[in-house]
């Protein structure tokens, strides 16, 4: 059996671990308005949605598709903050790449689901669920309560959104679904009795269906020291991720070891 990873106590684990590596300094609360490439101090210039500057830099790495798609637009209203008129093979690569959506809904319950033998199991012939976990099974996570984590099929995920459009879904639009959803999950026969919390979360661009860059697992402009990588590039998964990450920063660290 292959060995699983998780983040102890929590995932965010994985991120704060990396913040506190020597010579990192972590920004929160910061969302990057633009990335400009100044051509004659061989610099990016970052700034933040404000407009103010966020500083001068030797190299960039964007870890979502979606600074350089007009679904940025579609979302914020504002433009892409990475214009890429200066790589069109990038630029065109990242065009368009479509992604299976997703609904998320936290469930927590005041004793453990006796009725469920699994911690975790997949939803064959559902037109609304395609997976659940037991989210507090993972090692290190408190035992106050019993935490389920449900995904909701892309078909679903589609259909709400088409109805509701791509802008952040109201309060009404999530209660809804965490009541389809549950209620689906009560459906399968099983004893589930009503959880103490409940929370729906749109995952508007939660698995990839494409795999731009599996050979390179990143997408590189060596002159402008600019990687993009991401589960989009090599596959839709954690694993994916990583190890497009784990390029690109070999990728940077190499080049910004020269200058």
């Amino acid at each position: 059996m292959n060995k699983k990873y998780v983040g102890v106590p929590g995932m965010n684990s994985i991120c704060k671990a990396l913040c506190h590596q020597p010579g990192v300094e972590s920004k929160f609360g910061v969302g990057v308005g633009r990335f400009e490439w100044l051509e004659d101090k061989n610099l990016w210039s970052v700034s933040g949605l404000d407009g103010q500057s966020l500083g001068q830099f030797n190299g960039v790495v964007a870890s979502d598709k979606n600074v350089v798609s007009p679904r940025f637009r579609d979302v914020t209203g504002r433009p892409p903050p990475l214009d890429l008129t200066f790589a069109p093979d990038l630029a065109v690569k990242l065009e368009e790449i479509p992604v299976n959506p997703c609904f998320a809904l936290m469930l927590a319950f005041s004793e453990p689901l006796s009725s469920i033998p699994v911690k975790g199991f997949s939803f064959q012939d559902s037109e609304v669920l395609s997976w659940a976990h037991c989210d507090s099974s993972k090692p290190g996570r408190s035992a106050n309560s019993e935490r389920w984590v449900l995904h909701s099929t892309a078909d679903y995920a589609r259909t709400v959104i088409a109805q509701t459009g791509l802008q952040k879904p109201s309060e009404a639009t999530l209660k809804k679904v965490a009541e389809e959803m549950f209620q689906e999950f009560q459906g399968t026969g099983l004893s589930i009795p009503l959880p103490i919390f409940r929370k729906a979360h749109r995952w508007g661009s939660a698995f990839p269906a494409a795999s731009i860059a599996k050979e390179e697992r990143c997408l590189w402009d060596v002159k402008r020291r600019l990687a993009i990588c991401g589960d989009f590039c090599v596959s839709p998964n954690v694993e994916g991720a990583i190890l497009s990450g784990l390029d690109a920063a070999s990728k940077l660290t190499e080049i910004l070891s020269c200058l």
